[in-house]
């Protein structure tokens, strides 16, 4: 993963500033494939939701949802792509909270930590 990072895959190029402003003005999306956008009925007010971002490292689901008002946690087992969402992170002033780790071992949170888990693949 660390070289897809580096070649710039479209799953680690992070959010734009025109998209984080978007999300400000409360009209937000993120993808669940590269072009597929996941229809916003799909999700509650997230306005101090603990929201998972599980396996969706490279600055891009945990800076929207973020902006949007929640208090996101990305997972992945990937530091370069985690680095992404670090850096989106800082440059836009979100807090975020990153978690390298497999997926498929979560017990380092703990029960009901999470009002949304979203999982982009």
């Amino acid at each position: 993963m660390a070289k897809k990072v580096a070649n710039g895959n479209p799953w680690t190029v992070p959010v734009t500033p025109h998209q984080i402003k978007q999300a400000l003005q409360g009209k937000w999306y993120i993808t669940v494939t590269a072009i597929k956008p996941v229809p916003d009925t799909w999700f509650p007010d997230l306005h101090g939701k603990n929201i998972l971002c599980l396996a969706s490292g490279g600055g891009q689901q945990g800076p929207i949802l973020a902006t949007a008002g929640g208090y996101v946690t990305v997972l992945d087992f990937c530091d370069e792509q985690l680095a992404k969402d670090r850096d989106a992170a800082q440059q836009y002033d979100l807090k975020i909270e990153t978690v390298c780790a497999e997926m498929t071992n979560l017990s380092m949170f703990s029960d009901a930590q999470f009002d949304l888990i979203v999982h982009p693949v």
